[in-house]
């Protein structure tokens, strides 16, 4: 659950289901030092689905929106999902000017 990210995420290959919203135990304030905290999606938290509000399947073409505060997580993946991860950042809390180490040259 990213407090204040939304992420939209658009299948590229591969299936599995998605989880989103409903109840999580043992969540805990992901460390503020680690690198998904402080370049790609800002203040989070982490836990376990103990009843997730929505089960989905998703595979290639699918588009999913995750807005701010909804814990998400895959399951049942049988084979790597690929996906590009779009995260809108209008209040400015990543650092400007962040580029991917995957696609930086």
């Amino acid at each position: 659950m990213h407090e204040h990210i939304t992420e939209v995420y658009y299948i590229i290959s591969g299936t599995g289901t998605l989880f989103t919203g409903g109840e999580v135990i043992n969540a805990r304030p992901t460390p503020a030092d680690s690198e998904i905290v402080k370049v790609a999606v800002g203040p989070s938290n982490q836990g376990t689905f103990k009843t997730p509000a929505q089960k989905r399947k998703v595979g290639p073409g699918d588009v999913v929106i995750i807005p701010p505060g909804v814990y998400h997580g895959f399951d049942d993946v049988t084979t790597r999902i690929d996906y590009l991860a779009v995260r809108p950042d209008p209040n400015h809390v990543l650092p400007a000017g962040y580029v991917h180490p995957a696609i930086k040259k």
